[in-house]
């Protein structure tokens, strides 16, 4: 039963085979950095850090730890791009694919699909789960700050936004039928 701390450096890429075949309760206790992580098409996630805990459990292994980090994201109000901090807990299971002692494939459960899973070479690769918990980690609806003075366009015709009471034109013909339901009664 290990108990230093690993460092790991920009891979995602454990391999397991030796926990897998340790007793229920050994753990083993990493270190991760990673420089980058895409999070989807836009968004990529930088300086991450994560202190993990992979603990032998019965059916597999159990990831746990905190993990943070470092993403541009898009202002909701003005639209300018911005880095914020993110940081979050770290909680997953993970399952093999195949028995580590014998070879044979490991039947998973259907109910299980919120599990990752540990690969034929008994490689875990912690990527998507650091991917999904990142994500859900960030801000729905984010804003670059309290003080942001929102989206700021330029008006036709002058340098004075039109006034509220003048409406917009576009809503012109609802108002014209409002007006008419109105006068019918």
């Amino acid at each position: 039963m290990a108990t230093g701390t690993t460092q790991i450096n920009n891979d995602t890429i454990l391999n397991v085979a030796q926990l897998l075949k340790e007793n229920v309760g050994s753990k083993r206790n990493y270190d991760l950095t990673l420089d980058s992580l895409p999070l989807d098409e836009t968004v990529v996630a930088s300086n991450i850090t994560a202190r993990l805990k992979l603990t032998r459990i019965a059916h597999g292994i159990l990831v746990t730890g905190s993990l943070a980090g470092e993403a541009r994201l898009e202002c909701v109000r003005c639209l300018e791009e911005f880095d914020t901090d993110f940081s979050g807990e770290v909680e997953a299971e993970f399952r093999p694919t195949i028995d580590v002692s014998s070879g044979v494939p490991v039947v998973i459960e259907e109910d299980d699909d919120d599990s990752f899973e540990i690969d034929e070479g008994h490689h875990m690769d912690l990527g998507e789960m650091l991917r999904q918990v990142s994500i859900l980690t960030l801000p729905i609806r984010p804003v670059c700050g309290d003080d942001c003075p929102g989206f700021v366009s330029e008006f036709r015709g002058g340098d004075e936004p039109p006034s509220e009471e003048a409406g917009d034109e576009r809503l012109a013909v609802l108002e014209q039928l409002l007006d008419d339901s109105r006068e019918e009664r």
